[in-house]
């Protein structure tokens, strides 16, 4: 019998899970959450259909292939277009020699998709996209600051993620990230979006950038609602716009016999959309004073777009890939593991789109697009 391909119903989510935990990943974080899973993958604004964004492959009833996808708008300088993020792209070793991977994948990449990305992709499948005619990325950039006074805690971090490790060898890494500066104080900030958000400021951000439309409808469904995680909003008004800084502290665990311990505290940025670069800088050096006020040790941000990158640059941060050892700092806290923090992408881009050239990329893509932000 052929293999047939639909969209999951709403009552599948045991099947989803079992699959997963099969051929995916052993206790997943969608294996143990069906809350998280159902947030990611049940987007009701932008799905026509009744269940799941999330495509099946059958063969006699039997699952033999599953790719999740998280739906959402397309920005091109100030354009809108349908896309849609990926995820858990498996399919049961006995039907990878077949036509499963393309038709599966298919059911996303449609002409009315105008972007279809894959965000957090192992580098081994990389050779799939290619071969598809998509385009790897380069390894999302990373900027990491650890806060004066903090140098040890953070060598204490690496030494628990990498016990191997000379105590020396932690000891550079970590003055190496030190926040470079000492900001500029602590600046009268709001806690929400402005009413005028999608009226003044994210037209003008869109006319200059390419990635999710990141309007109130999105923010809102990203950060607020967010089953797992408790973001938090820096505005600051200037002139007739307001930046925004978004962040969350995560306490960092490790595993023992014993269940999970409490190591340390950083905190985490998803979002800087500034007013300025003076803005910017208020809104950093306000965060940082927050997130120390909280315990964090020290903050990393991920994120695509040349301004942005220099905004983190000038408050002090420190791009992780320039130094040495700078890709094993970890970015999964709970569990830590060793296994370092680079996010790989590829994407189909309809009529392609501008290059992810360091000093003038346009494209705003940080952590927090498509499932990458979530616990581990």
């Amino acid at each position: 019998m052929a293999v047939t391909y639909r969209y999951a119903n709403l009552d599948e989510y045991p099947r989803i899970a079992g699959f997963l935990n099969e051929f995916w990943a052993n206790d997943h974080i969608y294996v143990r959450d069906k809350p998280l899973f159902d947030w990611t993958f049940q987007s009701a604004a932008l799905w026509p259909d009744s269940g799941y964004c999330f495509a099946l492959a059958e063969d006699n009833s039997e699952l033999v292939g599953i790719l999740g996808g998280i739906p959402f708008v397309f920005n091109t300088f100030g354009k809108a277009s349908p896309g849609v993020w990926i995820a858990n792209y498996v399919v049961r070793p006995d039907h990878r020699k077949g036509s499963v991977a393309l038709q599966v994948l298919s059911q996303f990449r449609k002409p009315s998709m105008h972007a279809v990305i894959a965000s957090g992709i192992n580098p081994a499948t990389s050779a799939i996209y290619r071969v598809l005619r998509g385009e790897v990325l380069p390894y999302m950039p990373r900027r990491v600051a650890v806060f004066p006074g903090a140098t040890e805690r953070m060598v204490k971090l690496l030494s628990v993620a990498y016990p191997d490790w000379p105590v020396e060898r932690a000891q550079t890494l970590a003055g190496a990230l030190s926040l470079k500066g000492s900001g500029n104080g602590v600046s009268p900030c709001g806690t929400s979006l402005p009413a005028e958000w999608d009226d003044i400021d994210w037209p003008e951000i869109a006319e200059s950038t390419i990635g999710v439309a990141r309007d109130t409808r999105y923010l809102t469904w990203r950060y607020l609602q967010h089953p797992r995680f408790q973001y938090r909003f820096l505005t600051m008004p200037e002139g007739r716009r307001t930046g925004l800084l978004v962040w969350r502290l995560e306490t960092i665990r490790r595993k023992t016999a014993n269940g999970l311990e409490d190591v340390d505290r950083i905190g985490r940025i998803v979002e800087l959309l500034p007013a300025s670069p003076e803005n910017a800088q208020r809104l950093l050096s306000t965060c940082v004073h927050a997130m120390r006020a909280e315990g964090a040790f020290g903050a990393d941000f991920y994120g695509f777009h040349a301004a942005t990158n220099r905004y983190l640059d000038a408050a002090g941060f420190v791009e992780t890939r320039n130094q040495t050892d700078g890709e094993h700092v970890p970015s999964r806290f709970q569990p830590l593991d060793g296994k370092g923090g680079g996010i790989l992408s590829a994407m189909f881009l309809t009529g392609g789109g501008p290059s992810f050239d360091e000093s003038s990329c346009p494209w705003y893509w940080t952590k927090s697009d498509s499932d990458q932000d979530r616990p581990n």
